[in-house]
């Protein structure tokens, strides 16, 4: 023991780094990395200096900030504030997303991108959209002012990855540091691999996760490395596929660890009590950090030959920076005016990390790109910088598939084509086909939303069905029927931020019902929608507000309609959520019998069948409750009711349904999967057993 410490004494006077203080390696372990804050924190309170940081994989994330000039606060505040699920979440933020364009989302189960003919895999199982972003933004500014090599920074530091091209680590001591960063914690398979130059580059934990070695041959110094790793997983005696891969995995990288392994000077593996590497939750940062931090102050005080310098270190103070020039690169079929359309930053803005997280979150959120990478170069003059956007394409195709069961008519399964930028013109062409038991449609679709500075969009649609259809009546006898419906609408609209949209245009509606001739209509329709909703599936909050009118001058049968829609959803009592919905029509005029409001999938009484309760006018209401209950399973308890009347203008003239229910169900990749049971005024006992939500059924429903 003394020994030791005299050899310690002895390399302090010869380092080279800093001479007060250690060379931290900061090994990688997925979420498990949350120590390592907890960690730092621990060294800045004993006065432990930091002269140079090496780092694998999570280490890398952790460690390139506080190499930063960030302080270990900031980082703390930082992962615990942290929305953890959203950020390694693909899904484009729908506060960005243009509401035509969230309304055309099909729900599909199942989803491929095609390049031409040819179905494509995804890069990885999750995006690093967010994560680079994020990273970029408080990194970027500070490479800005210091430069590109990490030993410029406020402290030095190296980065290690693993080249698949050669099968050897690599080593980062200069470059952007965000992309260096995603290289190190690319995870095969988990995370997409990171191409830089001639190098495909995966987790650095695969070639070395506790980079010794990279710190001996960069630097003389004390070396304490701090390991997080979740060490040999346990063989299960039947192991799964998933499992001999995992096995596999690890298998190999700790073959190649040992190639690289050193001894550093001091070794500290806390005891995170079986922590999962892949759970990044807040609760579970919370319990890291301060397991990290407390079980670091031990380890600290029982080793006082660790050097203090008790000197204090301050974050780092960056100037401000204005955009200068704002450059695309990577673009190959969507047209730079395009990109641009979504484009929120102008030249001559203050640079600021949220309006570049948000910059580039608008841009992702166009549809358009699977990755939107940038980076900061200097500008004309030492007060400005220069944007670089680097663009992958997402693939324009994409086949969705779709499946809804419920018990009054069926399964439905659903064909969704996606064009994302039909004739390069960055428009999305739909089309969507499918049917099930005695159902059959079709639909053709074109969105233009690539005027977002104005917000104008355009909207042309095509869509027909065929249904052998049970008919309810208001007496409660039924009949089948064959009911075919055509209908066209051209639409120009106006969006109103990310949430709302006017609507003006064109329609036109071709009907059959039964062996009756066909019948129809040209009409101009006005419409308004105001959507927040948090989940179509399973709304959570939000509201959702619709109207639409619309008038048909034309033929014999001169009317008008108005139809409205209001839903809203927040939290109530402990894990609860009380949703209210009221909906319903009037009509004036000359109509037909099939433009009475019934009860549809989407809308309607506990109690009541689909398709039943006919009326010329309805004002309909539902107030649900539902309850979370372990894992994915719900209970849920409902009531509601309907006034229907004939005159428009005579409601008092009328008469009440009501019906109350309850449903059991659980959620799934389809959408809700629910056994209910209600009780109406008019119908009495009904059981309906359904999966999938109603708004992914195809016209009609």
């Amino acid at each position: 023991m003394y020994i030791q410490r005299i050899m310690i004494l002895l390399m302090l006077l010869v380092s080279t780094v800093g001479g007060e203080g250690i060379v931290l390696v900061l090994s990688g372990g997925g979420a498990r990395g949350f120590a390592h804050i907890g960690a730092l924190m621990a060294l800045e309170e004993e006065g432990v200096s930091i002269d140079a940081v090496a780092s694998a994989s999570m280490g890398s994330l952790m460690g390139g900030l506080y190499c930063s000039g960030y302080s270990p606060a900031f980082i703390d505040s930082l992962a615990r504030n942290t929305d953890w699920s959203w950020l390694f979440s693909s899904e484009p933020d729908s506060r960005l997303t243009m509401l035509p364009l969230r309304l055309s989302n099909s729900h599909d189960i199942l989803t491929l991108e095609f390049k031409g003919f040819s179905p494509q895999l995804p890069r990885s199982a999750v995006s690093t959209q967010r994560v680079a972003s994020l990273l970029t933004s408080l990194t970027g500014p500070v490479q800005l002012m210091r430069g590109t090599d990490f030993d410029s920074l406020p402290t030095p530091m190296r980065i290690v990855a693993f080249n698949l091209e050669t099968g050897k680590e690599v080593v980062h001591s200069e470059g952007h540091l965000s992309i260096c960063q995603l290289s190190s914690m690319a995870v095969p398979a988990v995370f997409p691999a990171v191409r830089m130059g001639e190098m495909l580059l995966v987790d650095g934990g695969v070639g070395d996760n506790l980079p010794v070695n990279a710190a001996r041959q960069t630097w003389d110094g004390i070396i304490l490395a701090i390991d997080i790793s979740s060490g040999s997983p346990e063989i299960p005696e039947n192991p799964t596929l998933v499992q001999v891969g995992t096995l596999t995995y690890s298998a190999l990288s700790q073959r190649v660890n040992e190639f690289y392994h050193q001894d550093p000077d001091f070794y500290f593996r806390p005891d995170l009590h079986g922590a999962k590497s892949y759970e990044f939750t807040n609760r579970m940062a919370d319990s890291l950090i301060d397991m990290g931090y407390r079980q670091t102050l031990e380890y600290l005080a029982a080793h006082p030959e660790i050097p203090r310098s008790r000197v204090s270190r301050e974050e780092i103070s960056l100037p401000s920076y204005t955009i200068g020039e704002i450059r695309f690169e990577g673009l190959e079929k969507i047209r730079h005016e395009t990109a641009r359309d979504w484009l929120i930053l102008e030249s001559g803005e203050a640079i600021t990390s949220e309006r570049l997280r948000e910059a580039s979150e608008t841009l992702f959120a166009s549809g358009f790109f699977e990755v939107v990478d940038y980076h900061l170069e200097p500008g004309a003059d030492s007060s400005s910088a220069d944007i670089v956007y680097t663009f992958t394409e997402r693939e324009p195709s994409s086949v969705g598939i779709g499946l809804t069961y419920c018990d009054s008519f069926g399964m439905d399964a659903r064909f969704t084509y996606r064009h994302r930028n039909f004739f390069d013109m960055g428009w999305h062409f739909i089309l969507n086909a499918g049917g099930g038991d005695r159902y059959l449609f079709g639909e053709l679709r074109l969105l233009d939303l690539t005027t977002r500075h104005g917000r104008w969009f355009a909207d042309y649609s095509i869509s027909a069905w065929q249904m052998k259809a049970r008919v309810f009546n208001r007496d409660r006898t039924s009949f089948e029927r064959v009911i075919t419906m055509a209908e066209t609408s051209i639409s120009r609209g106006y969006s109103t931020g990310w949430s709302g949209l006017l609507e003006i245009g064109l329609a036109g509606t071709l009907h059959r019902y039964g062996s009756s001739d066909p019948e129809g209509f040209a009409a101009v329709h006005l419409g308004y929608l105001n959507d927040t909703m948090s989940d179509p599936l399973g709304p959570r909050d939000g509201t959702r507000v619709s109207a639409r009118a619309y008038w048909a001058p034309m033929g014999d049968h001169k009317h008008g309609g108005f139809e409205f829609d209001f839903e809203s959803a927040g939290p109530f009592l402990r894990k609860g959520m009380l949703q209210a919905t009221l909906w319903g029509q009037l009509l004036s005029g000359a109509t037909w019998e099939w433009q009475d409001n019934r009860m549809t999938a989407s809308r309607s009484i506990p109690g009541m069948p689909w398709n039943s309760l006919p009326a010329r006018q309805r004002i309909a209401g539902i107030l649900k409750f539902r309850r979370e209950l372990n894992g994915p399973f719900f209970l849920s308890l409902e009531t509601g009711g309907a006034w229907d009347w004939e005159t428009p203008l005579e409601p008092g003239e009328g008469e009440e349904t009501w019906g109350a229910g309850l449903s059991a169900g659980m959620s799934t990749p389809m959408g809700p999967a629910t056994v209910s049971w209600g009780w109406s005024s008019e119908w009495h006992s009904r059981w309906t057993v359904s999966v999938g939500s109603p708004l992914t059924f195809g016209p009609g429903r």
